[in-house]
């Protein structure tokens, strides 16, 4: 089994592509699956007809989608071809049609029994299988299946468009093949064979909470009771009023059926609408539903909840709710099944709109350890999921098949899953109204609050608002905290080098110095009378609110923890954490300006810091040359003035010009030229401006020297850069394609707040595979030490500036100097050293007489954006 993924771009495109594929089906059945954001019905009808005119043997199977997934990445707006050729094993398709002629939706036992006699066979392994929206039976037709079709696994989902809401379900999906297309239908494909093996499972981020409960009654896809009592209300009264206000955030409190209780089942919450407005009454499908209610009020407006398929009564539910650590360790299970699947040749994928729009950093995080597969799929209204050996139908859940007929292990990326910072970021929602609902408990003014809502409120609580492991309040606690208690006095603690830790200490020994130094915090602030939290790692935060503790009584304590933890104890390893109490703070600024702080603190070596959230403004003249610069910035990005120069790096023993460094320059309208020193603090701080330019700064180094045989050039990148999944990615593709990779030298910002040397070691790994080469770039500032060094495998270590412009008259930078290259005598590494700000000669003779490989600085050459003979 081979599978390829493209997208479309043209017909033209796609025939030198299906040519280029060598397709035979006399070889073995051939599988192409189109999902489409970009045609209607009739177009991607004539796409699939043609395509089969190319490759006349292969089995079409066509779905409208919003949205598909190649390798790992969402993109919008795009058709996505999946072709797959069996070796061994075949496949069968076949699309059914889901109503009768009577516009009656056929039942679900017979439309199971139409699709056995039409494609499956005795070792049928998988059947990936898409619905329309139309068809609302799909839940039990999923459940038919499983005993109809015994030990078939299935994938798929419900087909849907652009045309998207949160506060509706939509039914304007398709299916199609060569032949036609239809909003009321099945598409199958049924895939199986002696050789073939599959394994099917799912992540969701779904936590169940609270005691079962029954549906007594129902309109349809309409709940209307559930023990016995009106299922609306219920479900107002047990997350709180604010639902009649913001209905839309009823996504953020599935249901989840007993029976699969780690698979969520969404309900649309309205208020305002009658039966007969949301069911039609001459609908042959809703006759029955009619039938069954005389005596109901199908005029009244009312409250309603609707699921997305239909509800049968005496099924148990229980509350639900969805957040990211769960998110966390549902994929960590999921990826673990997926890389140790032992015929893993084709992977199908598929993830629900909901859980795009809803959990958008979660969705892209999840999918970015598959990037490098040949992962294919889409985005649905409803996903069909296996769990535990058993089909199910879900919501905002995302689902994966592993299939081969051979051996075959995917090109996954595990350590895309060690960055999970920005998925806290997706709990906004469900924090924001969790805090609008606390306020009026707390205020104890709403007559409405019952038993049954605190309840549900403190379970999400308890689930949300801890660290894991450890059980205190986490960052999201501290935000609420913060608008609901008024805490305005926050001390970050943080303490650094844990990478320096691991490589010293056993991994034993550093989490009992974690635990006692969370205790430790945690005694001595209770006495207090302050909250402590973990907002990651060894990051901790204080809080009080100014009303209760003032401002040098809270430094003080702080102080005094501070030096108690400074205290030696021979059972714990030794550490120094930083302090910075932020005074006068909210949710919107705190970290801002702790960030802001914490460069402070590094650039003068203190521990200790207190800093007034309002003494960080900026006075007018200030603000002026800072949107000044956003505006050189801004012109710079929008008129392709982002400028390299080039200063040359000179051999102290060929006694020529080596290598270049390229150095980022941005020029306004008038033709002024800015250095990095004027503009990269401001475009830092408004982070996407900072992306823009370093990427374009990038691309226009690599254009430059990229056919260039004899010529070196370095490239300066920030940790943000190594952490940007889009830069990185068109690096490795340009050099993976690149004539003279070697040619390529990546100084990394050395002086930057590294915490994480794993995921930096994995970058320069990399860049080694690719050819290319590596140098610590300001060696001497920050948090730097040879044990990182050692660790890091680069190229190249150049010396900070500041210490080579005072080798000459301060005797420690001297000796550092002599250090470095000492080091590098006795090291069995390969590591040329580069002495940067060489500005006279008596520097250049100090660096010869250490045998310093290389020298940089205005004694030899100055930064330029011409360079001589290129």
């Amino acid at each position: 089994m081979f599978t390829w993924n493209f997208q479309y771009i043209s017909k033209a495109r796609l025939t030198e592509a299906f040519q280029q594929l060598l397709l035979d089906p006399y070889k073995g059945d051939i599988l192409i699956r189109i999902h489409t954001a970009i045609h209607g019905e009739e177009e991607a009808v004539d796409l699939a007809r043609f395509i089969k005119s190319i490759v006349p043997g292969a089995h079409i199977f066509g779905t409208s989608t919003s949205a598909v997934i190649v390798g790992g990445k969402l993109i919008q707006n795009q058709c996505v071809i999946s072709v797959t050729q069996m070796s061994h094993g075949y496949v069968r398709t076949a699309m059914l049609p889901t109503f009768d002629e009577n516009n009656k939706p056929i039942p679900p036992i017979t439309l199971t029994q139409n699709i056995r006699s039409a494609i499956i066979d005795n070792d049928t392994k998988l059947m990936l299988t898409f619905l329309t929206g139309k068809y609302l039976d799909v839940y039990t037709f999923v459940e038919k299946c499983n005993d109809v079709l015994p030990n078939i696994q299935m994938i798929g989902g419900i087909a849907n468009t652009s045309e998207i809401s949160l506060r509706k379900f939509v039914d304007t999906g398709f299916i199609f093949d060569e032949n036609t297309s239809t909003t009321k239908g099945v598409i199958l494909a049924a895939i199986g064979g002696t050789e073939v093996e599959s394994y099917s499972s799912y992540a969701t981020g779904v936590k169940a909470i609270g005691s079962e409960m029954e549906i007594t009654d129902t309109f349809g896809t309409c709940i209307l009771a559930i023990d016995g009592k009106d299922a609306s209300e219920g479900f107002r009264q047990s997350v709180g009023d604010e639902i009649k206000l913001m209905p839309e955030r009823a996504n953020l409190f599935p249901y989840v059926y007993s029976e699969t209780s780690n698979i969520p089942i969404f309900v649309r919450y309205s208020d305002g609408e009658s039966i007969s407005e949301v069911f039609d009454e001459d609908a042959p499908m809703n006759k029955s539903k009619y039938e069954k209610h005389p005596y109901l009020d199908k005029d009244q407006k009312r409250e309603m909840i609707n699921a997305n398929h239909n509800v049968r009564i005496g099924k148990r539910l229980r509350r639900a709710f969805i957040y990211d650590k769960k998110i966390i360790s549902d994929n960590l299970a999921l990826f673990d099944h997926i890389k140790s699947f032992e015929k893993a040749e084709t992977i199908f994928a598929y993830s629900c709109i909901a859980r795009s729009m809803m959990y958008s950093n979660c969705v892209k995080w999840e999918l970015s350890a598959y990037e490098n597969s040949n992962m294919c799929g889409c985005i649905t209204e409803g996903e069909i999921a296996n769990v535990n050996g058993r089909n199910t139908f879900a919501n905002c859940s995302f689902v994966l098949t592993a299939i081969g007929e051979e051996p075959c292990v995917q090109p996954f990326n595990p350590f895309a899953y060690s960055y999970t910072d920005a998925l806290s970021a997706d709990n906004k929602d469900l924090i924001e109204y969790i805090c609008s609902v606390e306020s009026k408990i707390a205020d104890n003014k709403d007559d409405n609050i019952t038993d049954d809502l605190k309840d549900f409120m403190y379970s999400c609580e308890q689930n949300l608002l801890f660290a894991e492991k450890v059980n205190i309040p986490n960052q999201a606690a501290m935000d609420i905290d913060i608008k609901l208690k008024g805490y305005d006095r926050i001390c970050m603690i943080n303490v650094f080098e844990i990478s320096s830790m691991e490589t010293v200490f056993p991994k034993e020994l550093i989490e009992q110095t974690f635990k006692h130094y969370v205790s430790h915090c945690l005694s001595f602030s209770a006495g207090k009378g302050y909250t402590v939290y973990l907002i990651n790692g060894w990051n901790l935060a204080v809080g009080t609110s100014s009303e209760l503790t003032p401002l040098d009584i809270f430094v003080s304590d702080m102080k005094e923890l501070q030096k108690q933890l400074f205290d030696v104890n021979e059972e714990y390893i030794s550490i120094v954490p930083m302090f910075c109490v932020i005074d006068n703070c909210n949710s919107d600024n705190l970290l801002s300006t702790y960030y802001s702080a914490r460069v402070e603190m590094t650039q003068k070596n203190i521990q200790f810091y207190v800093r007034n959230t309002n003494s960080g403004q900026l006075d007018a003249e200030s603000i002026r040359e800072r949107y000044q610069m956003v505006n050189v910035i801004n012109y710079a990005i929008a008129h392709d003035k982002v400028i390299p120069y080039f200063q040359g790096i000179y051999d102290n023993k060929q006694k020529k010009i080596h290598h270049y460094e390229s150095l980022m320059r941005l020029e306004d309208e008038n033709g002024k030229i800015y250095n990095p020193g004027s503009f990269l603090e401001v475009a830092r701080s408004y982070g996407l401006f900072y992306d823009s330019i370093s990427k374009m700064m990038v691309t226009k180094v690599f254009e430059k020297f990229r056919n260039i045989p004899d010529k070196s050039v370095s490239i300066n990148l920030s940790i943000r850069d190594i952490k940007n999944r889009d830069i990185l990615d068109y690096i490795y593709e340009f050099l993976s394609t690149a004539k003279h990779p070697e040619n390529f030298v990546f100084e990394i910002l050395e002086n930057e707040d590294i915490n994480d040397y794993d995921e930096l070691i994995t970058f320069v790994d990399k860049i080694h595979d690719l050819g290319s080469k590596i140098s610590i770039d300001d060696f001497g500032s920050g948090f730097s030490n040879l044990q990182h060094i050692a660790s890091i495998h680069s190229d190249f270590l150049k010396i900070d500036g500041s210490i080579i412009r005072r080798c000459c008259e301060d005797e420690q930078s001297a000796n550092l100097v002599a250090l470095v290259a000492g080091w590098k005598k006795i090291s069995a590494r390969k590591m040329d050293i580069v002495a940067e700000f060489v500005e006279n000669e008596a520097i250049q003779e100090l660096l010869l007489k250490y045998d310093i490989d290389f020298s940089q600085g205005y004694l030899f050459s100055k930064p330029s954006p011409v360079i001589q003979g290129l």
